[in-house]
């Protein structure tokens, strides 16, 4: 099976459209101060244990459990009326599951948050699986482990926005895709690839697996590689059809081959056909018309991302690991999956 996982808030949904109008609602009602928008970026996508901790220190007078759950509250009413996924995101992931792709959720929020996500943008029947921390301290590189263990898949990635979600890909042996259109484009120095957009998910998962050699389809190369043996049938063939001036006149000793035999026809009867036949230059040359095909052979990539394509990263920060060491995922049943990155 292939399996692909995503996280949540900064790379499916747009968490700014629920969780920000709830924190200030919030915040008017116990009289603080109201936060600043990069302020509470700092805790999206992190564990609930960082904001029990920050709401614990505002000191309101009440016990942490019960206002957590008066900020659910608040929450859910506006991931209900207002919550939104980023633009495209139901194309794709249908798109993806008509593909023989295997969905799922891998997210630090509580259990209800994806799931009354999902359900109400009408996309909850695409996923197979959500996972969400079962117990404290329980972290996405253990989860994406325990996923890998239980459905042993052949092909699969991990979409993430946040250097957790690529620490947890790397972990799990899963390839690592960037959301760089999220919360934290800073933290994706170690992904495999970064995406702009959500749409550019299927050509990133088809490039990736392409290169490691298990092509979905007829590559381009295979098109192009005929191409000089084509060009080389058609050399030694002399013109089909001659005029009678034509046959008359002596040819040179090799065969014409250059494109300007073709202007040649009209003058032959001319007396000044002896320039033409006393460049025996021509003929020598004619191979190199087919060389500049040959290096199509090799796939095509792009040297220059453009907007709409995946960003393939081609090399990481130095204390990661040398490119000639061999990447081992952390996840010990995948020590028959240790292949050079």
């Amino acid at each position: 099976m292939n399996l692909i996982m995503f996280d949540m808030d900064g790379t499916l949904y747009r968490t700014e459209t629920s969780f920000f109008p709830a924190v200030h609602d919030f915040a008017g009602k116990y009289g603080f101060s109201q936060p600043s928008d990069d302020f509470l970026r700092g805790f999206i996508g992190k564990t609930g244990e960082e904001w029990k901790a920050w709401v614990e220190s505002l000191h309101l007078g009440k016990p942490t459990n019960e206002l957590d759950q008066e900020f659910d509250a608040l929450e859910r009413h506006y991931v209900n009326t207002q919550g939104q996924l980023y633009p495209g995101v139901p194309d794709v992931l249908r798109t993806l599951a008509a593909n023989d792709w295997h969905l799922g959720i891998c997210s630090n929020a509580p259990p209800w948050y994806p799931e009354l996500i999902l359900t109400n943008a009408g996309v909850r029947d695409l996923f197979d699986l959500v996972r969400v921390p079962k117990r404290s301290g329980e972290t996405k590189p253990v989860m994406l482990c325990e996923v890998w263990n239980e459905l042993r898949p052949e092909q699969c990635a991990m979409v993430g926005d946040r250097a957790d979600d690529m620490q947890a890909a790397l972990a799990g042996g899963y390839f690592a895709i960037g959301a760089v259109y999220g919360w934290a484009p800073e933290e994706l120095a170690f992904a495999d690839v970064r995406i702009h957009d959500i749409a550019e998910i299927p050509m990133a998962l088809a490039r990736h697996w392409f290169q490691e050699g298990e092509p979905k389809h007829a590559s381009a190369s295979t098109t192009v590689a005929p191409a000089p043996v084509v060009a080389e049938a058609r050399v030694p063939q002399p013109p089909i059809t001659q005029t009678p001036a034509q046959v008359q006149e002596p040819l040179p000793a090799k065969p014409k081959v250059s494109i300007p035999q073709r202007e040649e026809t009209p003058i032959i009867n001319r007396p000044i056909a002896p320039p033409v036949q006393t460049s025996p230059e021509p003929p020598v040359k004619a191979p190199v018309v087919v060389a500049p095909v040959q290096p199509v052979v090799t796939p095509p990539a792009p040297a220059t991302p453009l907007r709409s394509a995946p960003e393939v990263v081609t090399s990481r920060p130095v204390e990661s690991e040398p490119a000639t060491v061999i990447r081992r995922s952390w996840n010990p049943f995948r020590r028959h999956d240790n292949k050079p990155r």
